[in-house]
């Protein structure tokens, strides 16, 4: 185990950290809340200060990436970041340490379980967001960086028409971690942008931009009841359900090259129009021809269709119009794993709460913020299933599984089916666990599917009451949890069995 790139990786993981306490900094002084603003520049201190001296351990460290330094580095992200971000709900009192650590990490991981009283100030409102937004821009970060040298990307590549190369050497995850930055920055902004069309002022359309792409959800909602608001967080959570990467492919392949002629400028600006409409309209059909956004399209439409229907059959509410806003509200929010409910969320049927819990298993596309399993590894497995199926029929057919018109190799295939056994492995053993501390199985289960899909809310199973009910090893054990879910239980594995073949090597 390299132990200066895994001090290289954390400082660069802090360099970015310290930057959003200018955020709470910065609403604390146009507030005149002179003492918040000095508490969060003095922890922004701290954590630069953290960052410097890890940057000088890691001084002279090697250009590429081994796999156990990887995984050890993925594994204590989090608990660096929450390490300095459980501190302000401490400060303010609103929370108790463990429970301001399970907030932090829940906020971290985009759970989003919100055990924060509802009478915290705002700055902590903003704080949470902020949180949120950074634990999923990290995500991303190490999804396109250090993830694929510990899990080989799990198919990432299949999202992609053409493919994606991903290097373990330093170069080339800095090039893919600028992509990832600009990208959510980008939609970020976008997402802004439409809360505030929505009628939210300012801070309330910043918190809940950062809330809704990054799939954190949590209880704040302001202008509950207002459809433009409603909309405004359906299309917000839905676009963190694509693949970042792809995104990327679309936007910069959007602009026409330039070209120098001896046109005129009127000419020359009439050409660059039709060559960026003609791009436009070619990558709209490209976007739309990916497997990933044609089956969750598929699946958010059907959803949305079961659950209005339901819902206006039984009468639940009076217009079709209601039905179709509500239905459409509540299937983004968990098939993106968001998890925000409104409060019609309490008159659906159990079957629609339970088709809505589904959702969130699926989750969003390879190379986004949600949780679940990720559409394009249900793909495969249906693909899978139907091909067994069909050579079963013919022994002696040979059969290949597509997707994107790209053969799936077969190891990209074992990893699928193995990560898909040990999810519901771990889920199981999660719940065995939870239940010592007095849960019932049903609540166990609940929590634990809540923690590693980090859907967070799942209103009538596992609410934030039943996290803050459990002892101080339960809260800490559902921490493990959120992280595990958000790294996938592969980094793990990797890790112990680094330090067991470094053992070994020793004792050799």
């Amino acid at each position: 185990m390299d132990k200066k790139i895994i001090y290289s990786l954390l400082s660069n993981v802090l360099i970015a950290y310290s930057a959003i306490f200018a955020v709470p900094v910065t609403f604390a002084i146009l507030v005149k809340d002179f003492d918040s603003a000095i508490f969060f520049s003095v922890i922004g201190i701290c954590v630069t200060a953290a960052e410097r001296s890890l940057k000088n351990l890691g001084r002279g460290h090697k250009r590429r990436l081994p796999l156990i330094s990887a995984a050890t580095s993925m594994l204590l992200t989090y608990p660096l970041l929450a390490a300095f971000g459980f501190l302000p709900f401490v400060y303010f009192g609103f929370l108790p340490p463990v429970d301001a650590l399970l907030e932090t990490v829940a906020d971290l991981t985009s759970a989003g379980i919100s055990i924060l009283p509802s009478d915290a100030p705002y700055i902590l409102r903003l704080w949470q967001s902020l949180l949120m937004w950074f634990g999923s821009l990290i995500f991303l970060v190490i999804l396109v960086t250090v993830m694929p040298t510990v899990s080989g990307n799990f198919g990432m590549t299949l999202s992609l028409h053409g493919g994606q190369n991903f290097s373990p050497i330093f170069g080339q995850m800095l090039i893919m971690a600028q992509r990832m930055i600009k990208v959510y920055t980008a939609l970020t902004i976008l997402s802004i942008g439409f809360f505030k069309l929505a009628g939210l002022n300012f801070w309330d359309s910043f918190l809940m931009a950062l809330r809704c792409i990054s799939t954190g959800g949590g209880d704040f909602f302001p202008a509950r009841g207002y459809i433009c608001v409603e909309y405004a967080a359906a299309f917000t959570m839905l676009m963190a359900c694509g693949n970042f990467l792809f995104y990327h492919r679309l936007i910069v392949t959007l602009p026409p090259p330039t070209v120098v002629t001896k046109e005129n400028f009127l000419r020359r600006g009439i050409n660059y129009i039709k060559t960026f409409f003609k791009n436009f309209v070619h990558n709209v059909k490209h976007f739309f021809k990916n497997s990933e956004v044609k089956v969750i399209a598929l699946i958010f439409f059907l959803g949305v269709v079961i659950t209005m229907s339901s819902t206006y059959r039984e009468g639940i509410f009076s217009s079709g119009s209601e039905a179709f806003r509500h239905a459409f509200f509540h299937v983004a929010s968990f098939l993106s794993t968001t998890g925000i409910s409104l409060e019609s969320f309490g008159k659906l049927t159990d079957f629609d709460g339970f088709f809505i819990f589904f959702l969130a298993l699926f989750g969003g596309c390879m190379g986004s913020v949600t949780g679940g399993i990720k559409i394009m590894r249900v793909i495969v497995l249906a693909k899978l299933m139907a091909a067994e199926l069909e050579k079963t029929m013919h022994p002696r057919m040979m059969t290949v599984i597509k997707v994107n018109k790209f053969t799936v190799p077969t190891e990209t295939i074992g990893r699928i089916l193995g990560f898909f056994f040990l999810s519901c492995v771990t889920l199981f053993i999660c719940a065995a666990v939870l239940s010592f501390t007095g849960l019932s199985f049903s609540e166990a289960v609940a929590m634990s599917f809540s923690c590693l899909t980090n859907v967070g809310n799942l209103p009538g199973l596992c609410d934030p009451e039943n996290f803050l009910g459990l002892p101080a090893a339960g809260k800490f054990f559902c921490m493990i949890i959120l992280i595990l879910g958000r790294l996938e239980i592969f980094v793990l594995l990797i890790f112990i069995a680094g330090l067991v073949s470094q053992r070994n090597v020793k004792e050799w």
